[in-house]
């Protein structure tokens, strides 16, 4: 399930934020949530053998690019952020929020919630087209000699980024589904077209790149798994801004950064 956020700037016209911003978006999206919802997923969240998930996905922000400066990217007034949660409680917790707060922060941005809309999307079936509305990042920690750790990422073409979103989506799935049987045919995943590479920084004080990937892509498997992949995400670190995706109907443009 997914809600679409319309935030309008207050007494401006426009919305600045800095062009590294993903954890902008991330503490935004937590400030939304109630404090004991916000505690229990920054914290806690839901875990899985020695894996933490925390169920939620937003796109990107949404919104004209007035300009695109040195330092900053300048959204015009309003803008629109999409939350996705396969836990209901989880985005009316989120709708409430938004529509109760006077005023909400988003970097240095006094923003007012005009409406929540909640998006309807062509049913998840076992063969269907998605596109992003964040970029999918797959990836693996190695270590060095030494003991150094360093990330690998995964591009759609390689095996191990597909096994990657199988292997990830039945995790999510025994989450959401602890009492269900685990769906037997896997689900694969290929690209349409030419996806396009996004590398980003979480937040300007961290260094280390994240490479994720934009474009439309085909997915067959069981419709259990592929409508967890849509509301859930494909993919890691869902909750930092990656992996949102939508189904489409047919053909469709690839979402931009």
């Amino acid at each position: 399930m997914k809600v679409e956020i319309i935030l309008s700037a207050i007494g401006v016209n426009e919305v600045f934020l800095p062009r590294i911003n993903l954890n902008i978006l991330q503490s935004f999206v937590y400030s939304i949530f109630s404090p004991e919802r916000a505690q229990f997923l920054h914290d806690s969240g839901y875990q899985y053998q020695n894996r933490t998930f925390k169920l939620f996905t937003f796109s990107w922000l949404v919104g004209k690019k007035n300009r695109i400066e040195e330092k900053q990217i300048v959204f015009q007034s309003p803008v629109k952020l999409v939350l996705s949660s396969p836990l209901t409680p989880v985005l009316e917790d989120l709708a409430s929020g938004a529509l109760n707060k006077e005023r909400l922060r988003l970097g240095n941005n006094n923003l007012i919630c005009n409406a929540v809309k909640v998006l309807k999307e062509p049913e998840p079936s076992g063969d269907m087209q998605i596109k992003t509305l964040s970029p999918i990042t797959c990836y693996s920690t190695m270590y060095k000699k030494d003991g150094t750790p360093y990330t690998v990422y995964y591009s759609p073409f390689e095996e191990e980024f597909k096994e990657q979103i199988h292997n990830n989506l039945v995790k999510k799935f025994s989450l959401v589904f602890p009492e269900e049987n685990l769906p037997e045919s896997k689900v694969v995943i290929k690209p349409i077209g030419k996806p396009r590479l996004q590398v980003a920084l979480f937040r300007a004080d961290d260094p280390r790149p994240i490479k994720g990937w934009w474009g439309n892509f085909h997915l067959t498997g069981p419709k259990e798994l592929l409508s967890v992949a849509i509301d859930a995400g494909l993919g890691a670190k869902n909750s930092s801004g990656w992996g949102c995706v939508t189904p489409i109907k047919g053909k469709d443009e690839p979402e931009g950064a």
